[in-house]
């Protein structure tokens, strides 16, 4: 009979008359103020210039600094965890950071947890046994409908007016005093521990900043269209919780075996977090994101870019340079006129992207290829990632060659300020996803961005992207010249070509 009637709803959702999603009873909670005499407090005290309205900020860039970061914040906290994530893997990345949440929650500490559920796409029983403990609440962003994992495709074809707006955000606030935002989502590829080696920037800051972000976090962890998993879930049951915990410090023991592990726990994070080795750029900042309401298909706020018209301001202050990181390039004929917009003025605008080879989404690379001859004729400097980028210098005892991807989403504003956070330069980052980040007013933090820049740009990491003399796309690096997408294979071009013919440029 449940067979049955799954199916009798899986119909009904491809026929499109469900779409309102999952409503729940549950009252709204709120963050914690910072408690002055917690461990992140006094070392904020402790660290803080005279200006108290200024925030602390240190730039991850290294995979196994910025997940030992994420670990110490988690142990340090004393009163509140909460954690906002687009992708969350159960892998040995997931392992770690699920295994101290847990014993952050031992010891009190309470953690709310805030993830997509279309992004992740984790089990329902996994995310529930977590939500057993009673210092962890867990939600699940704008979910399906259907919840067995063969009546999702079902849920994801009937419901896609609703489930196309997805939460893309990525944060950790520890007792409302420091926190991690940026790129990277859990997972093993994010933090350079998978034969795919995302390169990717996050920050972590501590201070005002803060509270900034738990303030977006509420919005969203009461926004009505985070659901909480006990209503989706079905019975669970106090032993999955220990098996879970067995399981989790079997897998960790296995772990510190692994050399990138011990990497991670030799980290200067995890052992200057808390003392004095750790220099801190402080700095005005703002925390800029998009309201949950840009997820509600017949709300007020749907497709609205907040945190893209919070970007415009300081991209349009830009004087002099402009240096662009996205993952996802797909500027489309706005974001072209934008750009060229600013070299007419006389900005030099510089942009990094990846290239064919190592775009993980080649629907992306076929939006983004219709843009470059344009830009390429305006002025506009460009580079697109190689599959071997920086390999000399990323070789490693621990995984041996790994093929290089960009993830990282960066603004440098005039060597004077940049902006970090989860947000491409494309249409889904800007009208179909919530994003978040942070704008920071700092030269120093600038130039190590501009620093970081030049190096992903460098021959080594980078095809030169421009054109020749009879119009035509070329790539060079390290003295060689190519007239078609390098280190892509014929059908690696093919389907790209195929793609751009698609109308998907508003969904990129």
């Amino acid at each position: 009979m449940l067979r049955q009637f799954s199916l009798i709803a899986a119909t009904c959702l491809v026929m499109g008359c469900a779409t309102a999603g999952m409503t729940h009873d549950e009252l709204p909670t709120y963050y914690m103020p910072a408690d002055s005499g917690t461990k992140l407090a006094k070392y904020l005290a402790h660290q803080q210039p005279a200006d108290p309205n200024q925030s602390g900020f240190i730039l991850l860039h290294n995979g196994a600094d910025a997940l030992a970061a994420r670990i110490r914040l988690i142990d340090m906290a004393e009163h509140s965890l909460d954690i906002q994530y687009y992708i969350y893997n159960t892998d040995t990345t997931g392992g770690l950071i699920t295994e101290h949440l847990l014993k952050a929650a031992d010891r009190g500490v309470r953690v709310r947890l805030l993830i997509d559920d279309v992004g992740a796409s984790l089990e329902d029983v996994k995310v529930a046994t977590v939500d057993l403990h009673p210092n962890i609440d867990v939600r699940l962003y704008n979910p399906l409908s259907l919840r067995s994992e063969w009546a999702k495709i079902f849920s994801k074809l009937g419901e896609f007016g609703r489930i196309n707006y997805r939460m893309h955000n990525k944060v950790i606030v520890a007792d409302n005093t420091a926190l991690i935002t940026g790129g990277r989502n859990i997972g093993d590829e994010y933090f350079a521990l998978s034969d795919v080696d995302f390169q990717d920037v996050d920050v972590i800051g501590i201070g005002p900043i803060a509270d900034k972000a738990s303030d977006s976090f509420d919005n969203f962890w009461n926004s009505g269209i985070a659901i909480p998993i006990g209503v989706m879930a079905e019975d669970r049951h106090a032993d999955d919780l220990s098996s879970m915990r067995a399981n989790l410090g079997s897998a960790s023991r296995q772990a510190e075996r692994n050399p990138y592990v011990q990497a991670v726990d030799n980290s200067r994070f995890l052992n200057g977090l808390g003392g004095s080795d750790l220099d801190w750029h402080w700095a005005d900042a703002k925390w800029f994101y998009d309201d949950p309401s840009k997820s509600d298909p017949h709300g007020d706020g749907n497709k609205i870019a907040f945190l893209g018209r919070s970007l415009v301001e300081p991209i349009n202050q830009t004087e002099e340079e402009l240096l662009l990181t996205s993952a996802y390039f797909v500027p489309r004929r706005g974001g072209e006129d934008m750009l060229l917009s600013l070299i007419d003025r006389g900005v030099d605008v510089s942009v990094l992207t990846n290239s064919l080879a190592t775009t993980d989404v080649l629907a992306v690379h076929s939006g983004y290829a219709k843009s470059r001859e344009r830009l390429l004729e305006g002025g506009m400097k460009l580079w697109e990632l190689r599959p071997i980028a920086g390999q000399q210098e990323r070789a490693s005892p621990f995984l041996g060659e790994s093929l290089a991807s960009l993830h990282a989403k960066t603004f440098v504003f005039d060597r004077r300020a940049v902006f970090v956070g989860s947000v491409n330069l494309d249409a889904r980052s800007i009208k179909l996803n919530t994003e978040a980040g942070v704008y920071i007013e700092n030269p120093e933090l600038a130039q190590e961005m501009v620093e970081l820049f030049e190096r992903w740009t460098s021959e080594d990491y980078a095809f030169k992207v421009d054109l020749d003399d009879g119009g035509d796309l070329r790539w060079t690096a390290e003295g060689k010249t190519w007239d078609t997408e390098p280190d892509a294979g014929r059908f690696r071009r093919f389907m790209s070509w195929t793609l751009g013919w698609l109308p998907l440029s508003g969904q990129l």
